[in-house]
């Protein structure tokens, strides 16, 4: 009935995704806590999130063998996502740049 090769590309994109919630909230805990002087918020703990959306967006169809039409928006959906990945890296070095330079 349902291609299970692919379920743990399934899981483990819901589980990172899980991660990256987890660690948005205790991020957000952290900043409220700290007196100390406020740096601008990185973002970078929702990275894992788009990893896990990719996981279960690009997999998730096939693994119900959902129709032609479905895999092509879904594809398309991944491959934002991938994009979003990307642009969040280079926004993660660019703010490690500037940490480092003071």
């Amino acid at each position: 009935m349902f291609d299970s090769a692919q379920w743990p590309m399934v899981w483990t994109g819901f589980l990172m995704i899980a991660v990256s919630v987890r660690l948005a909230v205790t991020v957000r805990g952290y900043r409220h806590r700290r007196t100390g002087p406020a740096r601008r918020p990185s973002h970078l703990e929702w990275l894992p999130g788009l990893a896990g959306l990719i996981g279960v967006v690009g997999a998730g169809p096939r693994v119900l063998r959902a129709s032609d039409s479905v895999l092509v928006v879904t594809d398309d959906l991944a491959g934002a996502a991938t994009g979003a990945v990307l642009v969040l890296l280079l926004y993660g070095a660019v703010v490690l740049l500037r940490r480092q330079r003071g």
